[in-house]
């Protein structure tokens, strides 16, 4: 009943799709109040100096992009490649023309910022010259396990889930594959290899993808996904490092924490404030001194 559901949403045209998810805003933020509590005090707490209308104003256009996200994703379930060619691209720097002209793999650290799923896909239609796999976090519910790997892999990629992502690379570093992380995924405690400061708070951050681009001398990149209008999004490189190998330990991740830093303070309303990103809180109150650089680096 559900597959009939969500291939009938994906079938909509894009003007009814939208209306649907008109209907669906209103739903989740006035009638169910889908973790209003949690978005309201993520907001609050990393942007102390904005007013309670300002938070509000934010908290609203979270829930209108969140619903587009959702029947998005939905919609690529029969969205063809020159549909999604339409709605997302990828800008022309000095960065995606580095990553373009290799050969070699590379590592991916996006996050749930934009459309990443669409982002995902598009990124591996894209990369002609090589496999692109996208990483995961297995979760319990099987059956949006299921539906989530039919839709990142609907075109040219593959999924590997995070625990065999190195072995995976590994036996196919031959054919050059890239590996694409959402890596602002909320880590247990004992799995947190980086506390930094991020957001006016203290987070942790899993550092698996600086490990195995090190050990592997990987080029890293930043992919920012940027809403342009309702429906369309740009995506924009930025080399994180050329010389993974040569860097100091949590270098890369603390400079991926500070540029997705830098895109959420630019489109707020973009990245999930729905999930509980911080749960689990910083015990020590020492701070790195590389930390305490970072505090001001916007």
């Amino acid at each position: 009943m559900l597959n009939i559901l969500l291939n009938g949403i994906a079938s909509l045209p894009f003007p009814l799709l939208y209306r649907l998810s008109d209907l669906l805003y209103f739903t989740v933020y006035y009638i169910v109040r889908y973790r209003r509590d949690i978005v309201m005090m993520n907001l609050k707490n990393a942007f102390p100096e904005k007013t309670d209308n300002e938070i509000k104003k934010i908290a609203r256009q979270f829930y209108k992009d969140l619903s587009d996200l959702a029947l998005e994703t939905v919609k690529t379930l029969k969205m063809t490649p020159e549909q999604l060619h339409e709605r997302i691209y990828i800008a022309d720097n000095e960065a995606s023309r580095k990553y373009f002209a290799q050969t070699d793999g590379a590592v991916i650290l996006t996050a749930h910022f934009g459309n990443w799923e669409w982002a995902g896909q598009l990124f591996g239609m894209e990369t002609k010259n090589r496999p692109v796999q996208v990483v995961y976090l297995k979760v319990k519910n099987v059956y949006f396990n299921a539906m989530m790997k039919k839709i990142r892999t609907r075109f040219s990629n593959s999924v590997v889930q995070m625990e065999f992502v190195f072995k995976q690379i590994l036996q196919r570093k031959n054919e050059g594959i890239v590996s694409c992380f959402l890596a602002d995924q909320t880590p247990q405690r004992h799995q947190a290899g980086l506390w930094t400061m991020f957001m006016n708070q203290m987070t942790p951050f899993f550092t698996g993808p600086e490990k195995i681009a090190g050990r592997l001398n990987l080029n890293v990149y930043f992919m920012g996904i940027y809403k342009e209008k309702r429906g369309h999004y740009r995506m924009d490189m930025t080399l994180i490092s050329d010389k993974p190998s040569e860097e100091s330990e949590n270098y890369i991740m603390e400079q991926y924490a500070r540029l997705l830093e830098k895109s959420i303070r630019e489109q707020p309303s973009t990245w999930l404030w729905s999930h509980r990103r911080w749960k689990h809180k910083y015990i020590s109150q020492q701070l790195s001194v590389k930390s305490k650089e970072m505090i001001n680096y916007q």
